[in-house]
């Protein structure tokens, strides 16, 4: 016998009505939201031409090129300070800011970027030469006669070379930076020993916050809120995010505030500070490290990490 196909029929008609605009039955499972969209911000790519060219190489410290940097008059009084580094650290944002050194270093720690460093008087002429990695060893060189400088240009934009017997050269054109507050060089740490009293002093209770959302950053493999506790404003946020290879320096930098990483010995003095922490990192290795800042105006910034493994 035939089957007639018009109650079937009918009966899909039936379903198809009910859906459009009708409430479901009573006792009927409701139909699942639509999951919002996660619209993720899209950073433009940041690229500029390399104001630095060089190549350092020492036994301690290994061997490296370098493609970036910065230069800035020293509040000290001493000369022009130039601070290159092996990767770039968005320096054209960074030219401008009260405390240019503290950014760079802070950048270089990011990036896991080797640096070399002169003050240079009027003559083109420094009284160092120091060089050293992001997280291992470092030199000052104090020998006059070991490496030749020059230096031409004016107050906004200065060009030169730097020539090593031994530990290498580079040669740079940067603009130069006027800092707002203290910044102390590799060559001027014996000036920081000497520092007035009435330098501020930034609280132990303003560390271990600065300490604490650098770290909740690292957890959260957050780039944007890393550089913001950083110190960075949102435009040198933008370019540095847009930099090639940020993405994966930051998740090796993450892994260097360590789990549970609980802030201890806050300790401060004149300009600086550090708190200690300690824990393990993604290895299962346990570490005690120390966390240094500067202070830049009402801001502390992340400038040295010294790691310490043990058992």
């Amino acid at each position: 016998m035939r089957t007639s196909a018009l109650p079937v029929l009918a009966a899909c008609a039936a379903v198809l009505l009910f859906g459009c605009g009708r409430e479901a039955p009573p006792g009927s499972a409701p139909a699942p939201a639509a999951k919002a969209a996660k619209v993720e911000e899209k950073v433009p790519p940041y690229t500029y031409p390399a104001p630095v060219k060089g190549h350092v190489k020492e036994a301690n410290i290994g061997e490296f090129d370098l493609s970036d940097g910065i230069a800035y008059t020293a509040t000290s009084g001493e000369g022009l300070v130039v601070y290159v580094v092996e990767k770039p650290i968005a320096s054209p944002v960074l030219a401008g800011s009260a405390c240019p050194l503290s950014l760079a270093r802070a950048l270089s720690l990011l990036r896991d970027a080797s640096f070399a460093e002169v003050t240079l008087d009027a003559a083109g002429r420094s009284r160092y030469f120091a060089a050293g990695r992001a997280f291992g060893g470092s030199l000052t060189d104090l020998t006059r006669g070991d490496w030749t400088s020059k230096l031409t240009g004016d107050a906004a934009q200065v060009s030169g070379s730097v020539v090593h017997n031994r530990y290498g050269h580079f040669d740079f054109d940067l603009p130069v930076s006027t800092p707002k507050y203290d910044q102390i060089s590799e060559g001027d740490k014996q000036r920081e020993r000497r520092l007035s009293p009435t330098t501020p002093k930034p609280t132990e209770q303003a560390l271990t916050a600065a300490y604490v959302a650098l770290h909740e950053a690292a957890q959260k493999h957050d780039l944007k809120a890393m550089l913001s506790a950083l110190g960075f404003d949102e435009k040198q946020s933008l370019s540095i995010r847009g930099l090639s290879g940020i993405d994966a320096d930051f998740i090796l930098f993450a892994d260097r505030f360590l789990a549970p990483g609980k802030p201890d010995d806050a300790m401060n003095r004149p300009g600086a500070g550090q708190v200690r922490a300690e824990g393990t990192k993604e290895s299962g290795k346990n570490y005690v490290d120390d966390y240094y800042f500067d202070l830049c105006g009402d801001r502390l910034i992340l400038t040295h990490i010294v790691e310490q493994a043990w058992h």
